[in-house]
């Protein structure tokens, strides 16, 4: 398959007449999280409704809509998604989507034979080696806009939104802001290496940012689905690569082990991001450890 290269706009999004709950009085709630911020019905229908907090630019739909014209990638068929503007001034993302057939890796994989475990990692490395053929020129979310960063996969802290980047000095910056501020010598001269040992993140690839057992469906010992693309833009190539790896060789990490066989690697980047995480946390400890591999 060959390389992609996009850069698309979000389009307009127009919200049912009718509310799916009040449409559909019998939907189920199957999920509830963050103080009700975040609920997913079943309508009974092979359709899920979803609704969360909207984050700006951020569809979706577009997103389908691109890896399924440019991939294999099994993805549920979004039919409907909009924005409302509530009375307290938030901002609510809502989705009418297909209820995919399947159950979350996590729930099936212990009851798989070996061989069956092995074609899911091959899979998945498949998918994700699909996935990474979609580029762009820059770090940034899908609609070009700042990157959010929900998880703090990339940057320091949870639910940040930065960039967007074209180049590696920018996104370097926007990674250490806060240890630029440093007063102590030993941090400015471990900034100095760390930046020595950098790699380079371009072009950008489409990352979906969020990627566990739970968030892959299977069916008939086959993915039958990758979920929630909320997450999803384009991150530094080597990213999911770093944020998949595992923690450790334990049993628990069997898949995550068996995929990582199969993707493409970036040790440096693993090491780099590591001693940055260290730097940039809380814990003495972590940054003494980082200041040593740095040889400071």
């Amino acid at each position: 398959m060959r390389r992609v290269a996009i850069d698309q706009v979000p389009i307009a999004k127009v919200p049912p007449r009718v509310p799916p709950l009040t449409r559909f009085p019998n939907a189920r709630r199957i999920y509830c999280r963050n103080h009700g911020s975040r609920q997913i019905f079943d309508l009974g229908n092979r359709t899920l409704y979803k609704f969360r907090p909207h984050k700006a630019g951020v569809y979706e739909s577009d997103i389908h809509a691109l890896i399924q014209a440019t991939t294999d990638i099994p993805i549920p068929i979004i039919y409907n998604e909009w924005v409302t503007l509530e009375h307290n001034g938030a901002q609510i993302h809502h989705l009418i989507m297909e209820k995919v057939e399947g159950e979350p890796l996590h729930k099936v994989w212990v009851h798989l034979d070996r061989p069956s475990k092995e074609r899911l990692a091959l899979q998945l490395s498949g998918y994700l080696n699909e996935l990474r053929r979609i580029t762009s020129p820059s770090i940034r979310a899908f609609d070009g806009g700042p990157l959010h960063d929900e998880h703090g996969v990339l940057f320091d802290g949870r639910n940040s939104a930065r960039g967007p980047f074209g180049d590696n000095q920018s996104l370097w910056l926007a990674l250490t802001s806060h240890l630029q501020e440093s007063p102590s010598g030993e941090i400015q001269q471990a900034l100095i290496n760390l930046r020595s040992i950098m790699p380079q993140g371009f072009p950008a690839v489409l990352t979906h940012a969020d990627l566990h057992q739970g968030n892959i469906l299977v069916h008939n010992r086959c993915i039958s689905a990758i979920i929630d693309w909320e997450g999803a833009g384009f991150f530094p190539c080597w990213l999911e690569y770093v944020r998949y790896y595992p923690t450790s060789s334990s049993p628990e990490f069997e898949f995550e082990i068996l995929v990582m066989r199969s993707m493409e690697t970036y040790p440096v980047a693993r090491r780099f991001m590591t001693i940055l995480d260290a730097l940039r946390g809380p814990e003495q400890w972590l940054v003494n450890w980082a200041i040593r591999e740095l040889g400071c």
